[in-house]
């Protein structure tokens, strides 16, 4: 009554162990061929279906390898890679901020053709171009004439001064927080009584960083009501990473 279990056991014995058991089989069936046979059977049917199972087995495998499924899969995982790299770019880009200013200086005096002069005075004065040509992002005030950033990043800044006078001295100086970064500067003699300067600098700022135009103590300069001749003017180049600032 063994016989059914022993059978369904042995296509699972490995090799060496199925040819142990086929050399056993002939031995026995030497001493008692008539009671044996139906058991030769059995275990030669079961040999070989073993022997096919586990070559099957083995092509499974060899086919498994060469799946195109696989194949297909492993794509799709290198393009799922590449879209959430591309979103993580669109997510920064999104978040990104347009910056750029440009204001010019108004005189507080003037005579009949708009023009008038700002300074000298006795100590060192903040700038305050209150006539706005451009301001994306609304982080320049032309109420205090400082830019304050409103992100971490690199930014440019330029500036232009304007003199229409005899024997004095012109120029301004820009500051980022409490600290000269650049300035203009000259003396104007009696023969030459109109001229402009220049000056710019690229700066690395941390978000709320100001940055601003001085007048220096003795100094002045022109402007005009009706023409943008002082001007002042700023943009963001890129952003930074807050702990790179």
């Amino acid at each position: 009554m063994a016989l059914p279990c022993q059978t369904l056991c042995l296509h699972h014995l490995p090799c060496a162990v199925s040819r142990l058991l086929q050399v056993q089989m002939k031995t026995m069936m030497k001493k008692t061929k008539k009671t044996m046979l139906p058991l030769q059977l059995i275990v030669i049917i079961c040999l070989s279906y073993g022997q096919a199972d586990d070559s099957t087995n083995k092509q499974s495998i060899s086919d498994y390898s060469r799946d195109p499924f696989i194949t297909l899969f492993s794509g799709l995982s290198a393009e799922v890679g590449n879209l959430r790299r591309e979103v993580e770019d669109l997510r920064k880009s999104c978040n990104s901020v347009d910056v750029a200013f440009s204001a010019a200086l108004r005189p507080s005096i003037q005579d009949n053709e708009g023009y008038g002069n700002t300074g000298p005075f006795q100590a060192d004065t903040n700038l305050v171009h209150s006539h706005i040509i451009t301001n994306v992002g609304n982080a320049f005030s032309p109420r205090t004439g400082a830019f304050t950033a409103p992100v971490h990043g690199v930014y440019y800044f330029t500036f232009t001064s304007y003199a229409w006078k005899k024997e004095a001295s012109i120029g301004v100086a820009l500051y980022k927080n409490q600290e000269q970064v650049a300035l203009v500067y000259e003396f104007q003699d009696k023969g030459d009584n109109e001229d402009f300067a220049s000056n710019g600098a690229t700066l690395q700022l941390a978000k709320g960083d100001i940055v601003y135009l001085v007048l220096p103590s003795s100094f002045q300069v022109t402007s005009n009501a009706f023409k943008n001749l002082s001007t002042f003017s700023g943009f963001l180049l890129f952003q930074v990473e807050g702990e790179n600032v």
